[in-house]
């Protein structure tokens, strides 16, 4: 498998643990979560996949920038190419299972999250979770969506039926450094991406820019609060502004205001005009859209 994209968002540091000898659970008991730009030269061959578990080569070693400006990136060593992992980029989409069945088990094993739509309404709440973060509350069963037909079988062309569930972009914010490694297939796709390479940042939009839903993360620059309607303006370094349209009952309950202008933002979208240079979305499922963490920012991929 060729790697052509940075899909490692962090490895796992371990001076214990050996690959081989020790089990998957052992190494995430015992390690810590090191981002490219936090490794260190005592942690040469001490890095492992969170995936796959292999040992994993930073490059370059010490620097952040390479020569030719490549980003510091985690990569896995050709001797362990024999090793299947999904954070190895595939020569082509729809490679990664042989059948249906290993499919459905990766389902179950959480390797693997088909997402139908974003749910429409937020869920009813205790008492108990009513004053904390969204993503701090109980959480909530994804409710269950229809089978959906999607190509990602070994063989071109090669379609699966598989169980489906409608989510909450919310919840993958709650547990991002679990979810950033998961493959993924979003709403209106039918081609799995890992989570870390479904994000694109709104530097990609520009005028002329497609209509086709994309999963983004931008910075929260500003916010506005209308009658019916709120608008979180994020940045982007193209153009004038950026503006997402929400519901103010949606940001009330998510705690979306003003105070969170310079924090992150995931949102799933198509992508709007007011003029010629200013793009729009109109966040209009509570699923739609949701605050990441503070703590979980040095894990979005780099600009």
């Amino acid at each position: 498998m060729e790697e052509n994209k940075h899909l490692i968002a962090f490895a796992l540091h371990s001076n214990s643990w050996v690959y081989g000898i020790g089990s998957k659970e052992q190494l995430e008991a015992q390690s810590i979560q090191v981002v490219p730009e936090d490794f260190t030269a005592e942690m040469k061959g001490r890095v492992y996949c969170p995936v796959c578990t292999t040992p994993l080569s930073r490059t370059p070693d010490l620097k952040n920038i390479t020569t030719n400006a490549v980003t510091a990136h985690y990569k896995h060593k050709p001797s362990f190419s024999h090793i299947n992992c999904r954070l190895k980029v595939q020569k082509k989409q729809g490679q990664l299972f042989k059948n249906e069945e290993e499919a459905k088990k990766a389902i179950e094993n959480e390797e693997l999250v088909v997402v139908s739509s974003w749910q429409l309404a937020p869920p009813e709440i205790s008492d108990e979770d009513e004053e904390l973060k969204e993503y701090e509350r109980t959480p909530i069963e994804d409710e269950n969506g229809p089978e959906t037909e999607v190509a990602i079988g070994r063989h071109n062309g090669e379609e699966f039926k598989l169980p489906s569930k409608i989510k909450n972009i919310g919840a993958l914010c709650k547990d991002f450094d679990k979810n950033i490694h998961r493959a993924y297939i979003l709403p209106e796709s039918r081609y799995m991406k890992v989570l870390k390479d479904a994000l694109n940042p709104t530097s990609i939009v520009v005028d002329g820019f497609d209509k086709l839903p994309r999963l983004f993360f931008a910075k929260i620059s500003n916010y506005k609060r209308l009658t019916h309607r709120n608008i979180i303006y994020v940045e982007t370094p193209n153009l004038q502004e950026f503006k997402l349209y929400t519901y103010p009952n949606f940001d009330e309950r998510k705690h979306i205001d003003s105070t969170k202008i310079g924090r992150y933002i995931l949102f799933h979208s198509d992508i709007e005009w007011e003029g010629n240079d200013i793009p729009k979305s109109f966040l209009n499922a509570w699923g739609q859209y949701g605050l990441l963490p503070e703590k979980y920012e040095k894990y979005l991929p780099k600009k």
